[in-house]
């Protein structure tokens, strides 16, 4: 076991309360870091979205709609890497959204390292799947 399977995710509740109990979004960015290593976890990752779930992950850039093609673009960036790790913070927002916060860094297949930082919205249904997934990129060295 690793020591990021021993961590847990502080979650914000909407009463001000945290806990550390962990919501689709963190099991999202744990299969995330796991597919740099692991091409099963993308599947994985899917298991978490609604079958017609859009994504969007750069600001202004076209929605990725359906698990088709999020299988396209999740064995993509899993292909990409060959290390891969987030931190965050989920809070679970007023209208029942998850807010999430991350900092990631990864080691690309051709030795580059890439740090980046955003900020996630996701929407879910009452099965607990992810709908929306929407992301703004933040600059790495600013604090929120």
């Amino acid at each position: 076991m690793t020591h990021a399977d021993t961590t847990m995710t502080r979650t914000t509740q909407p009463t001000g309360t945290t806990d550390t109990t962990e919501t689709v979004i963190d099991r999202y960015l744990r299969l995330f870091d796991r597919s740099a290593h692991d091409p099963a976890a993308v599947e994985e990752i899917l298991a978490l979205f609604a079958p017609a779930a859009t994504v969007r992950l750069f600001e202004g850039g076209e929605p990725v709609v359906g698990v088709p093609e999020l299988r396209e673009l999740y064995g993509a960036f899993a292909q990409g890497m060959v290390d891969s790790k987030h931190v965050w913070t989920t809070t679970v927002l007023d209208d029942g959204r998850l807010e999430l916060r991350w900092l990631h860094a990864s080691r690309r297949v051709d030795d580059r390292l890439v740090a980046l930082s955003g900020i996630e919205y996701a929407t879910l249904d009452a099965d607990g799947l992810i709908t929306n997934l929407d992301n703004r990129m933040v600059t790495p060295d600013n604090q929120y």
